[in-house]
């Protein structure tokens, strides 16, 4: 099953060889062998000696160290196909993700030659001792010490909670070696050789499969050799490390082989149930890809810099390893007690089941979600609008500054921005040119230039007729316009709105003259605006731009507006060779990717008042960004609008690349619609009764909020179509079909 998000075709390029390589037979065997075992925790240090010689163990290291010379990507790439591949990861991510990081951040030439070579090779493995009966979290009470003993230490202490400790042979282990100013003064790491005297090692029960394990250093002597960067200092080193080991890519990928199993059996006709277990499959499709998309964001850093930005890496663990954990439960639900190995088959049952043992771990370790909060409440909620620093396309950094520039002077009310002000200072700003062909009247920018826009426009709380003008001009392009209308769309001469998306509710036939006669109504705001929407036709479905003043508000539903007798001209009826269903990777999902955008901007918009107005306002003598509870509302609402805006991005990334985008156009709406609805309303509570005045600007993104969550559809149909598609891409991959289609995060969608 495809589930990349490659960026390049190198990236591409280089996981097809990783699969070849896994596809050799005797480590097929070998994985076979350690499955049929019947072991919860089976011993794969053979499987691991296998990947070794097959160079799949540490492909960004240094050549001299036993690596290929490659990136972060490509590790990150060996990682996902390994899980995929069923190999057990612990191992992988103890001895080479940390371990083995911490000695090429700050060992010695002489301490990696000793270790790295081995490791590379599978034939030496490491453990991690930080956590004590009682430092978990708060590494600043470690109790271990480091007792100076001739040119070496002696270290006596307990170590509890690591993993695979009963069969590694080299701990990274922190100790106390002295005191200072501060609880993290005094810090070493030491390598400590686990077969040497005065090493006790001991099993802890645990409810999941892989058991903790307890180790006991009693004078336990060290050279110099095994200090791990700088006496004293280790502290430093390993704050810079944990921020590179939350990259999330482990545990969301853990959450993906969780949720394949969970969605097989799913969409049995017979079974009412049904239509709202595919809702909730689809919004997590759409979270595992946002999951995917913060991984990703992070490795993509690290590539570039070899440095990890700590409140970004806060967000991608916290994001990934609490969406690991709501999909384990999920599947409970979904499946009941036993998980019903008839409809699963016997290994997945047995996965969910192991799945729910698992979760609960996933969340503290790395770092508990409260650390995690307290991270970015610290680090990012002073600056909630990280597109503001800067972007990798400076291009686009510019429109995003001079965007903002034009609609800051626009006035705004209890409504939000001024409709027509705004859209006359993005129209003239070029805005409805930015992603048209040069051949059309139009710069060819891409759509992540029109998603800035977009964007743009919700941060400012600025409805206007831009989203649906951009549609429009999508449709011309594809066909049926004359060449005035399209200029006229590009020109902005032509505002326009859009309404029923979810559903087709007007009806177009042939009126003579070339014209069409409209029939049925449709949800929109007005009717002095041109209005985009499809319409039933003989043969299928067309998009129809009914000329303003052509449609009359319903006498009996509010917000409806009656097309009885509209008359269309020919040129307006357009996409009428192309089927409705093909529109998502054409006008329809470029439009979802531009309103997705729309939202998130309400949402950060909405965001920037909550935090700044909780960083003035004080109460019982204290700001109320200083209680946890407010703090840490906002600091969640900031990881989950941070993973939406990646998911937006990427969708747009995609379509600029000619690759298929519909899918990820589709959850990147309905990922904002819900976002910004909740981001929204947490906006309102922590404002209280001020946000329903004018004395704050909050009220604006709930109010726009509530009806740009649903103009390109209702956020439940969307999930639903999203749920459908893994459902059946499960249907396939159980039929040894190819599974033509992408997993959750896929960067083929």
């Amino acid at each position: 099953m495809e589930t990349s998000i490659d960026v390049d075709e190198g990236h591409e390029r280089f996981r097809r060889s990783v699969r070849d390589r896994l596809a050799d037979p005797e480590l097929r065997r070998e994985l076979a062998a350690l499955r049929a075992g019947g072991q919860s925790e089976p011993d794969a240090r053979e499987v691991y000696r296998h990947l070794g010689r097959l160079r799949l163990l540490a492909p960004n290291w240094p050549e001299e160290y036993g690596g290929d010379g490659l990136g972060h990507s490509a590790a990150a790439i060996v990682y996902e196909e390994l899980v995929r591949a069923d190999v057990p990861d612990t191992l992988h991510v103890n001895t080479i993700q940390i371990v083995a990081l911490f000695l090429l951040l700050a060992g010695t030439p002489e301490q990696k030659a000793a270790h790295l070579p081995a490791m590379a090779r599978g034939e030496r493995f490491a453990s991690v001792l930080y956590t004590e009966p009682e430092a978990g979290s708060d590494l600043g009470a470690l109790r271990t010490t480091a007792t100076p003993d001739g040119d070496g230490w002696r270290l006596d202490g307990v170590k509890v909670f690591s993993l695979k400790s009963d069969i590694t042979d080299l701990g990274l282990c922190a100790a106390r070696t002295g005191s200072g100013a501060g609880r993290y003064d005094g810090i070493t790491l030491f390598l400590v050789d686990l077969h040497a005297d005065g090493v006790a090692r001991s099993r802890i029960p645990s409810i999941a499969d892989e058991q903790f394990h307890r180790v006991e250093l009693t004078g336990v002597r060290v050279g110099p050799e095994a200090v791990l960067g700088e006496v004293g200092q280790g502290w430093p080193l390993l704050s810079q490390a944990l921020a590179i080991e939350r990259t999330g890519l482990d545990y969301t990928l853990k959450a993906e082989r969780w949720y394949e199993a969970a969605v097989t059996g799913l969409g049995r006709d017979d079974d009412p149930a049904e239509a709202a277990l595919l809702v909730d499959a689809g919004r997590f499709d759409a979270r595992l890809a946002a999951s995917r998309t913060l991984a990703w964001s992070v490795l993509a850093r690290l590539e570039a810099t070899d440095t990890a930005d700590e409140a970004a890496t806060a967000v991608a663990k916290l994001y990934s390893s609490e969406l690991a954990q709501e999909v384990a439960g999920w599947a409970v639900g979904v499946h009941g007690l036993g998980y019903h190995p008839a409809v699963l088959g016997r290994r997945r049952a047995d996965v969910l089941e192991a799945a729910y043992r698992e979760a609960p771990g996933l969340t503290f370790s790395a770092g508990a979600s409260e650390v995690m909060l307290q991270i970015i409440a610290n680090l990012a909620l002073d600056d909630p609008d990280p597109a503001a620093g800067g972007s990798s396309d400076p291009m686009r950094d510019r429109l995003r500054q001079v965007m903002r520039g034009r609609l800051a002077r626009v006035p705004v009310d209890a409504a939000g921005a001024d409709p027509q002000a705004a859209w006359d200072a993005v129209r003239r700003g070029g805005a409805c040119t930015l992603d048209v062909p040069v051949a059309a009247g139009g710069m060819e920018l891409g759509l992540g230039a029109a998603v800035v826009v977009a964007e743009e426009l919700g941060r400012a709380a600025a409805v206007t007729p831009y989203p649906a003008v951009a549609a429009a001009i999508d449709a011309a392009l594809v066909g049926g316009a004359s060449e005035n209308l399209l200029a006229e769309l590009v020109a902005g001469a032509v505002p326009a709105d859009m309404g029923g998306f979810d559903r087709v509710s007007v009806t177009a036939v042939p009126d003579g003259d070339g014209a069409w006669k409209a029939s049925g109504a449709m949800p929109v705001d007005g009717t002095d605006v041109a209005v985009l929407l499809p319409v039933a036709v003989e043969g299928g479905t067309a998009l129809a731009l009914l000329p303003a003043g052509s449609t009359v508000p319903s006498a009996e539903i509010p917000g409806v507006t009656d097309a009885a007798g509209a008359r269309i001209p020919g040129e307006r009826v357009l996409c009428r060779d192309v089927a409705l269903d093909d529109c998502p990777e054409g006008v329809v999902g470029r439009a979802r990717i531009r309103q997705a955008a729309l939202l998130l901007g309400l949402a950060q918009g909405a965001l920037g008042e909550a935090v700044r107005h909780t960083g003035a306002r004080e109460q019982f003598g204290r700001r109320l960004r200083d209680f946890q509870s407010v703090e840490f509302a906002l600091a969640t609402a900031y990881a989950e609008v941070a993973a939406l805006r990646l998911l937006v991005e990427r969708a747009a990334e995609l379509a600029d690349a000619d690759r298929p985008f519909g899918v990820a156009g589709t959850r990147a709406l309905a990922l904002a619609a819900e976002t910004t609805l909740e981001v929204t309303r947490l906006a309102m509570h922590v404002c209280g009764a001020r946000g329903l005045t004018p004395q704050l600007r909050v009220a604006p993104y709930y109010l726009l909020g509530r009806s740009e969550a649903v103009r390109l559809g209702r956020p439940a149909a969307l999930w639903h179509e999203l749920g459908a598609r893994a459902v059946a891409r499960s249907r396939r991959d159980d039929s040894g079909g190819a599974a033509a289609d992408a997993a959750p995060g896929a960067g083929a969608d």
